[in-house]
């Protein structure tokens, strides 16, 4: 199967692809994945990717869509791309990588989240100045208030995650990432995922649709 999942910072995408990637037998790529491998093997687009990366900048789309290429559609059958396509031209250059080599997506799942959950998920996460271990003031919050579990040491919000900085972050992911919802609804490739549910229960609704789509590819 080859899958697109979509969704807004902090509809829990990754730990999602994460868990269908082992249970279905698919790689799981990651765009920032993507990016450090492309790096790491020294080629001429990983060297051009690493400037961007040191740099702080964003990657450009058609320079992001080669290293999709080279990374992952040239090595592997079966994937999830988490993070990809991330904008429009993205979409559209990937369907013409898929076309040139007569292949396609079998689906597109779009994790929706209310804007107002994804801010209280995304604002309350916490990092151990100490060791690095995270932890989020409702959903796994430490024994002690503003204290590691592990090495004793306080606690500090993460930087990415001031409320200004997570509001900036959701407005351009409606901006850019949206409109990918209708463009592949339009096709008939999208299928809708609550992801204001619990991770297990969100589990089950992807579990249903990636079953239906493997029935649907073997006929």
């Amino acid at each position: 199967m080859k899958l697109v999942f979509l969704g807004p910072p902090g509809a829990g995408k990754g730990t999602q692809a994460a868990r269908m990637a082992a249970e279905f037998a698919l790689e799981h790529a990651s765009t920032g994945e993507i990016f450090r491998k492309a790096a790491a093997a020294g080629s001429e687009l990983g060297q051009t990717v690493r400037s961007y990366l040191d740099a702080g900048r964003l990657v450009p789309d058609e320079l992001t869509s080669r290293i999709v290429l080279e990374v992952v559609l040239d090595r592997v059958r079966d994937y999830i791309l988490d993070g990809y396509p991330r904008t429009l031209p993205q979409a559209q250059a990937l369907d013409r990588m898929l076309q040139e080599r007569g292949e396609a997506l079998d689906g597109v799942l779009c994790f929706e989240l209310p804007v107002e959950e994804a801010v209280r998920r995304l604002t309350g996460r916490l990092v151990c100045t100490g060791c690095g271990a995270n932890y989020h003031r409702l959903f796994m919050p430490p024994r002690r208030d503003d204290v590691c579990d592990k090495c004793g040491v306080g606690l500090v919000a993460r930087t990415d995650s001031s409320e200004k900085v997570v509001r900036t972050r959701l407005a351009e992911y409606a901006a850019k990432t949206e409109p990918l919802v209708p463009y592949y609804e339009h096709r008939g490739l999208l299928r809708r995922v609550d992801a204001s549910l619990d991770p297990d229960s969100v589990s089950e609704s992807i579990r249903r649709v990636l079953r239906t789509l493997c029935e649907g590819s073997r006929h």
